[in-house]
């Protein structure tokens, strides 16, 4: 989630996020990668491998887990597509770190204008930054409404894939009708119904988050990148474009493979607090390494402040899914 969309906006393309398919099993990838290594991960190169859409002309992939760094290596060698880049989102965040992220920005941008003869100006990024933020806001008031029971995590997560994957003008048109609608809604304040914080890997099943709701939780906040991460801060929209770039991915909510990782637990705690959770729970998709890393520090935290917390380590099928039902009617009553 660190790939800045609108360099790729500003060089009048459209930025698609790719996704997972539950659907599918990594049969061709695991003859690149072994299988312990992320599912979530293998199941994205298996896309790749097995040919993504003809509309799908290039690939920019940022510094991530040790798993999608190394990958990308393999779909160099093994998809065919037109532009390929590997953006480096430094792990520190530091000064030095920002620099150097800039740099990289600046590479990037030389590298698509010489691909597709195209010339990105200060201006054109502007414009883009000022769109982004008209998005990340109206995610963020509508992502509010979770607070007065009258949107359900689903529905935002479902939007925020949409966003990720249509043209943004079009997005900023969807997402302002759905807060419109929201506004319209009753409560529907349920007393069964537990207040919990959503936090782990990457979660882009839709189904899996609806499944959690259905074992009677109700998601007030998250700490997810297809969440909170994407819409928690904005750009600044007057000074030099690549330094509002940098300084929102630097100032955005903590991910687990960034160091130190242990700061997501200020940014969860300070959720926690404002939106009156009730529970914590942490999803790792399997051989999610750096989640399981985090898993007995926040597990510890969680403990010295009395917060219920259940840790979750699933496979990528739907099938697997269900086997989660008992361990989540547990957390519904240990809360």
């Amino acid at each position: 989630m660190d790939t800045p969309e609108e360099i790729i906006l500003a060089a009048n393309l459209e930025a698609y996020r790719l996704f997972g398919d539950p659907s599918i099993a990594p049969t061709t990838a695991d003859e690149h990668v072994p299988a312990s290594h992320c599912v979530w991960t293998r199941n994205i190169l298996e896309q790749g491998l097995r040919g993504l859409p003809k509309d799908i002309i290039g690939l920019v992939s940022t510094h991530g887990c040790d798993c999608t760094n190394r990958q990308f290596d393999i779909w160099l060698d093994t998809v065919d597509l037109d532009f390929m880049y590997f953006l480096n989102s430094p792990l520190k965040r530091d000064q030095t770190a920002k620099d150097f992220f800039i740099q990289d920005m600046k590479e990037l941008i030389r590298q698509l204008e010489d691909h597709f003869n195209i010339k990105i100006s200060d201006q054109n990024l502007r414009e883009q930054i000022a769109l982004m933020n008209k998005i990340r806001k109206k995610l963020k008031e509508l992502s509010e409404y979770r607070n007065k029971m009258m949107l359900k995590f689903s529905e935002l997560h479902g939007l925020i894939k949409s966003t990720l994957t249509t043209d943004k003008t079009h997005a900023l048109q969807i997402v302002n009708e759905k807060l419109e609608e929201v506004k319209t809604r009753e409560s529907f304040s349920n007393e069964s119904l537990k207040r919990v914080l959503l936090t782990g890997s990457v979660i882009d099943d839709n189904s899996f988050v609806k499944n959690v709701e259905n074992a009677g939780f109700h998601i007030v906040i998250d700490d997810m990148c297809i969440g909170t991460h994407y819409f928690w801060h904005t750009m600044d929209e007057s000074g030099d474009p690549l330094e509002a770039i940098a300084n929102y991915h630097f100032e955005k909510p903590i991910y687990s493979t960034k160091v130190p990782s242990h700061k997501r637990y200020k940014f969860i705690e300070n959720l926690i607090d404002n939106y009156q959770v009730e529970g914590v729970i942490n999803i790792a998709q399997k051989f999610c390494e750096s989640i399981l890393y985090d898993h007995p520090f926040l597990s510890d935290k969680f403990r010295q402040n009395n917060m219920p917390y259940l840790f979750v380590e699933k496979g990528y099928n739907r099938e697997a899914y269900k086997q989660l039902s008992t361990r989540f009617d547990a957390f519904a009553e240990i809360i």
